[in-house]
């Protein structure tokens, strides 16, 4: 069983000690997949200058020379492995930037560009910004040859650009909510890949405030049931004492298993 975990947000405005606080202790054991925008453009959260949560103002990622430099170091290491989470994580009028952008091709191949030149990495993966994606969204990213890391994926076909195997994923989701007792209603991960003509797809759990260690280790132990694997997803910028408590518990409650491996969250989709 593989365990891997996601990390969102990292961008021009954020400090390499903000990262170092959370995850000191943590990428040594299991490196973390540090889901990076190219060019952040400011939105109300923690660590982001309130002067600029309405400026509209784009920054590159390059400007942050420390931050850059703290990243290459880390990617050496193989503590920390780079997505592409969007291109600016702005948000529009009418939805967040997977949702309602007008240009998502080309800020896919340009986003993955750019982190490839200022980072040196290899970029396979693609985190939406709010996990909110678009059925346009959807198809730009994937005919970009990306796979998708996501925590609320639809498996909705009506939300799907069709192909070959749309179908076949369909059925295996609908099988596996009916085989644990769920209803449409009822929220859930599925704990396998689901591989697409161009590209696959996995989805997260959750660490936000107020997730719990037996939330967590609930999931955890029902995708290992099921032969399936595990990502477990939250920001540096939220994580505070109690969170990163839930955080060593629970590795500490997946690495008792024998079976489980650690591993970086593009291996998830090997």
């Amino acid at each position: 069983m593989k365990v891997a975990i996601r990390d969102d947000d990292t961008c021009y405005f954020t400090q390499p000690d903000a990262l170092e606080r959370v995850y000191h202790d943590v990428w040594d054991r299991v490196p973390v997949c540090l889901a990076t925008v190219p060019f952040a453009v400011g939105y109300e959260r923690a660590g982001i200058p309130r002067e600029h949560w309405q400026s509209g103002e784009a920054f590159a990622l390059g400007r942050n020379v420390e931050l850059v430099r703290a990243l290459e170091r880390l990617i050496v290491a193989r503590r920390a492995t780079i997505a592409l989470h969007g291109y600016t994580h702005q948000d529009f009028p009418s939805g967040f930037e997977f949702q309602a952008a007008p240009d998502l091709e080309r800020r896919v191949h340009d986003g993955r560009h750019y982190l490839r030149e200022t980072l040196g990495a290899a970029i396979s993966v693609f985190v939406p910004p709010h996990n909110a994606m678009s059925k346009r969204g959807l198809a730009a990213v994937g005919a970009a040859g990306l796979n998708i890391l996501g925590s609320f994926l639809s498996f909705r076909p009506s939300m799907r650009c069709w192909d070959r195997r749309t179908l076949a994923n369909w059925w295996r989701v609908r099988q596996f909510r009916r085989s644990t007792g769920r209803t449409k209603a009822d929220g859930f991960v599925y704990p396998r890949v689901l591989r697409y003509a161009g590209h696959a797809e996995f989805g997260c759990h959750s660490l936000i405030p107020g997730t719990t260690l037996e939330e967590l280790t609930a999931g955890f132990e029902e995708a290992r049931r099921a032969g399936g694997d595990f990502c477990l997803a939250t920001h540096y910028w939220e994580v505070d004492d109690m969170m990163k408590q839930v955080l060593l518990r629970f590795l500490d409650h997946a690495s008792r298993h024998a079976d489980v491996r650690f591993v970086a969250a593009e291996e998830l989709f090997a």
